[in-house]
């Protein structure tokens, strides 16, 4: 079920050789055909978010994977465009003013989600609470290789009241335990899958059809004919709780390289590229120019995070590096203009932290005094002078024990990864670093490993989310102990950070937690943990036709969010 990479390969092969088809126009019968031709609009995917572990919880990782669960499944609440929670599969989103979020006196937590009466699986079976408290035994179980979201770890238990009642209890206080995404507490069908977990075969439970050809969810598409490899059918479902979607049919083809969905939407053969397709501005570009002059359809943009540059922090692969005055120096060497003008064609802004301008943290920042770094040289070669290190007469830099100051550049091999490494690169050798290049591919079976053992900087994403500190936290470095899957993968530690992160994600009132998101940013800054870069756009594509389709809030970067909104003439 899981290993399929060959099959992609396969088809994409296959798909290389024929020949191009002729482009359409989208839903364009009329009278009696209208009524015979369903609807349906054809969604370009990277194919390494393929499903092919399961929709839910054998998933693959990133933004594609959530487009799939937000078509196909549900949770109790989701983030609308503005990035507030609305309720999905709940009646309303708990909340400590309306009493069914409680602090309780051990210190504890107890949320009471009450559950739509309406809510049906794709087999007509009604959701009861009891499913989620299944979802919940099942991405808790250590012996289950399930996806696992952030604060799960923290929940001590969910019980059933009634059928139409599910009460969660929390082991402390956490500020996002009412954002029940899908993500967070993925209800299972306890009519399907109840009896084979309870019998306590778990290879039987993670080699179940459930989690692919045989899924049943919740959401607004149930699965139709899956071609492993290739392409998977979302079909409308006509009980959905919401209303019936508008659009009868999507199909979801997974590439693998960027450029082929790019040829393929030039071509008329795919109509959208959503979040989770992994395009790159440079692809955005291509098709925009295309576009725009006959009127073809939109390309368009949609914040995601920021762009860093992660240090190395364990000093036995770069003892220079723990050095504040030489992380600081790097910072000057970096000329953030570049990577804005050229590399993403102007198209957004240099960033000095990892948070956006328009969040109130930000303006609390500001008037503490974030440390920013501009770029100049020759305060980077001050800074390194007073770390020890003194100018050569190639122009490099030494310390006294004779050693050069040297640095790799890395990043993944995707995209147009290797174009930043080389002016990254390029930028930090012109300023009199010993520079070198390298790639790590993402899909190599010990890439974490790999990652965390880079020798010097690692240019990766930010995803801007209210726990994104917690990547910078000592309990999420990576290592041998937990396998190299903590978040921290860069080694970064700081007690400080450690400990007002704790309070940070305990404080449940929002005035204290943006207060304490600005401090953690300024410790960041100051500490230089990570070099941000410019804030980070994800490009969306849709032909002329498709209407609905609108912003996305970083935090949960899928444009299915609203999918059974959408339209299509």
């Amino acid at each position: 079920m899981r290993k399929i990479l060959p099959l992609i390969f396969l088809a994409l092969l296959v798909a290389a050789c024929a020949a191009p088809s002729t482009p359409r126009e989208i839903g364009q019968p009329s009278g009696e055909q209208r009524a015979q031709v369903p609807k349906t609009v054809r969604i370009g995917v990277d194919a390494s978010h393929e499903p092919s572990g399961g929709f839910i919880i054998f998933s693959t990782e990133g933004t594609g994977w959530l487009e799939h669960a937000l078509m196909f499944h549900n949770g109790l609440a989701v983030y609308d465009e503005s990035g507030s929670l609305q309720p999905r599969l709940a009646r309303k989103v708990t909340t400590i003013e309306d009493g069914d979020w409680r602090v309780l006196p051990d210190g504890g937590m107890e949320l009471t989600w009450k559950i739509r009466p309406d809510a049906k699986w794709h087999d007509g079976a009604a959701l009861l609470a009891d499913d989620f408290v299944l979802g919940l035994q099942i991405v808790q179980d250590p012996e289950i290789p399930a996806r696992r979201a952030r604060g799960v770890n923290l929940i001590a238990g969910a019980s059933v009241s009634d059928p139409e009642t599910l009460v969660v209890r929390w082991k402390q206080p956490y500020m996002l335990a009412n954002a029940a995404t899908v993500e967070l507490m993925p209800p299972i069908a306890h009519h399907v899958v109840g009896d084979l977990y309870q019998q306590g075969d778990k290879q039987a439970v993670v080699n179940s059809g459930y989690w692919a050809r045989e899924f049943v969810g919740l959401g607004p598409y149930r699965l139709g004919a899956w071609e492993l490899g290739s392409q998977v059918e979302a079909l409308a479902f006509d009980q959905y709780f919401l209303g019936r979607p508008k659009i009868d049919r999507l199909i979801l083809r997974y590439f693998g390289t960027p450029n082929t969905l790019v040829a393929n939407l030039l071509s008329g053969d795919i109509d959208m590229a959503p979040t989770g397709s992994s395009l790159d501005i440079s692809h955005l570009v291509t098709v925009k120019e295309a576009w725009e002059p006959t009127g073809t359809g939109t390309a368009t943009t949609i914040p995601r995070g920021v762009r860093d540059v992660y240090l190395q922090h364990r000093e036995p692969i770069a003892p220079h590096l723990r050095d504040a005055r030489v992380r600081r120096a790097l910072a000057r060497m970096t000329d953030r203009s570049t990577f804005v003008d050229v590399l993403q064609f102007g198209l957004t802004a240099a960033a000095d932290t990892n948070i956006t301008r328009d969040d109130a943290a930000f303006r609390l920042l500001e008037q503490r005094g974030l440390p920013i770094y501009p770029y100049d040289v020759t305060a980077a070669a001050r800074l390194l002078g007073d770390a020890g290190w003194e100018r050569t007469g190639d122009g490099g830099f030494q310390n006294a024990a004779g050693q050069r100051l040297a640095m790799e550049v890395a990043g993944t091999n995707r995209g147009d990864a290797g174009k930043e490494i080389g002016a990254l690169a390029g930028q930090w050798s012109g300023a009199g670093v010993q520079t070198s290049e390298a790639t790590f591919n993402t899909t190599a079976t010990n890439y974490n490993e790999i990652r965390g053992n880079m020798k010097g900087a690692f240019l990766f994403n930010w995803t801007i989310r209210p726990e994104a500190m917690e990547s910078l936290t000592t309990g999420q470095v990576a290592g041998e102990a937990n396998r190299w899957n903590g978040t921290n993968f860069s080694g970064y530690s700081n007690p400080a950070v450690d400990r007002l992160y704790g309070q940070y994600t305990a404080t449940l009132e929002l005035g204290g937690r943006q207060q304490m998101q600005a401090d953690l940013m300024r410790m960041a800054a100051d500490d230089v943990a990570t070099i941000p870069l410019y804030y980070l756009v994800e490009p969306v594509i849709y032909r002329k036709g498709i209407r609905g389709i609108g912003l996305v809030p970083p935090l949960q970067l899928a444009n299915a969010w609203n999918v059974h909104t959408w339209e299509v003439d």
